[in-house]
């Protein structure tokens, strides 16, 4: 199969998708389709041809989709009217960031950097599916902690974990928009990977999944 054809057949998933779809799964679908050619050259040409389209195919949790350019955006809300009720409240993304950042962790280290009870937050993020269930915390209890979702990288536009602006990004940004030098920052320390291991296990399925989920566009809520 020629490149030319797997650009094509590329093309079409990603336009029948309304998510992004991996390297991975392209080579599972195309399986001896590309022995004579590597993927990942015919992928960036094909981000290259949209360049000059009036869609774009982006990077977004570790996959490729195909989607609006942002000079289109205010149209595309008006046509599709949009209900801004659909965002994620001030207290949603406190403790999405606090999560994202030192993840995993439980909802009592969450309530324990915010200072106020997180019950409500945290249930909202899980419906919402941009958070899930991580595993359980070996201390006594075994409280449940939580990690970021595919589902976060989609609906912030990021290719993966590594995206996230660092603290140093936050300390430029700050000082461009003038802050006030009294205003605090949240204490976000990474865990290496054997902490990790050495604090979760594995959670059952009905752990894993919310009762009542609803999808990030679709709920609302706080």
């Amino acid at each position: 199969m020629e490149s030319e054809e797997i650009k094509a057949i590329i093309e079409n998933i990603l336009l029948a998708v309304d998510q992004p779809v991996s390297e991975t799964q392209f080579k599972n679908l195309l399986g001896s389709s590309i022995d004579k050619v590597i993927l990942k050259p015919v992928l960036e040409e094909l981000i290259e041809d949209y360049n000059s389209r009036n869609l774009q195919i982006v990077q977004v949790a570790e996959g490729y989709q195909l989607c609006t350019r942002h000079d289109y955006s205010d149209w595309v809300r008006k046509f599709l009217k949009f209900d801004k009720t659909t965002k994620l409240s001030q207290p949603s993304l406190d403790t999405l960031a606090i999560i994202a950042y030192k993840q995993p962790l439980t909802k009592a280290e969450v309530e324990e950097i915010r200072g106020v009870d997180s019950s409500g937050v945290v249930k909202t993020l899980l419906e919402k599916k941009v958070i899930s269930p991580g595993g359980r915390k070996k201390v006594p209890g075994r409280p449940i902690m939580y990690r970021t979702t595919r589902k976060f990288l989609e609906y912030f536009g990021l290719r993966d974990l590594s995206d996230l602006p660092t603290l140093e990004d936050f300390k430029e940004s700050a000082l461009e928009d003038q802050v006030q030098s009294d205003q605090t920052t949240l204490p976000f320390d990474e865990l290496t990977g054997n902490d990790v291991e050495e604090m979760v296990d594995t959670v059952s399925e009905s752990e894993r999944q919310p009762k009542d989920s609803n999808d990030v566009n679709s709920s609302n809520g706080s």
